[in-house]
């Protein structure tokens, strides 16, 4: 499930929006969770309490062109979210352009160009979704969301960011082979962890970004080391 946060102190306008987005996943057989904001100052607030954005859709002036400022503030903090700045007129688009937006959108707002905006939000986004063929069906959700997967008698046990969880008969071996090169590592013989939140590694355990504890081998150490590293060089080439 995608976290869509609009920001616009129209509050008919975002109502509007909100339900046309939930229309537009729904007919591509994916969902989203939108929240309403009525300033920037709200969302800067929700994310630094650890809220997930992955897509804003920002008005792009506030009286003085907060909108810009803001979007150019999530990128000198290296948010990972995608930004579409929805404006009344084209003026101001490119001032705009600083912010490295996804796309503009202008009011009022068209189902034919909302639709070619989430086009392109997915296709950038497909690249960092998790699909996972369980015997009840395909499970998709951003690699993001997913802390871990334990094995256990012939149950996959699949931990979310959020705190839920999933279940289905498979084995270890079948995950593996449906998991992105480079993305998780096997750091006991039950347990496979996202190494995007790995927080702190000790000698037989771990704690993840969420505060959960995995007990892991203290033969795997040397072997997490390397892959955290080679991780990190992945996400932060310039570093």
């Amino acid at each position: 499930m995608y976290e869509i946060f609009i920001c616009d102190d129209d509050a008919a306008f975002a109502a509007e929006l909100s339900s046309m987005l939930s229309r537009a996943f729904e007919k591509r057989g994916d969902q989203c969770h939108v929240t309403l904001y009525p300033d920037p100052a709200r969302v800067l607030s929700a994310l630094k309490r650890g809220a997930r954005c992955d897509l804003l859709f920002q008005d792009i002036l506030f009286g003085e062109e907060k909108g810009i400022r803001f979007g150019k503030l999530l990128r000198e903090q290296n948010w990972d979210i995608d930004l579409v700045f929805v404006t009344s007129s084209q003026q101001f688009a490119v001032a705009g352009y600083d912010a490295q937006p996804l796309h503009f959108l202008l009011k009022p707002l068209e189902e034919e160009r909302l639709a070619e905006v989430l086009d392109r939000f997915l296709a950038r986004r497909a690249v960092n979704t998790l699909s996972l063929a369980t015997p009840q069906g395909t499970v998709r959700m951003p690699l993001s969301d997913v802390l871990y997967f334990e094995v256990y008698n012939h149950v996959v046990n699949l931990r979310r960011r959020d705190g839920s969880e999933s279940s289905w008969r498979g084995s270890l071996q079948e995950l593996e082979r449906q998991l992105p090169a480079g993305q998780f590592v096997r750091i006991h013989r039950s347990y496979l962890v996202n190494l995007e939140h790995i927080a702190v590694i000790g000698r037989d355990r771990l704690r993840l970004s969420s505060g959960d504890i995995i007990p892991m081998s203290r033969a795997d150490y040397a072997s997490i080391q390397l892959g955290l590293a080679a991780f990190d060089r992945r996400r932060h080439p310039s570093g």
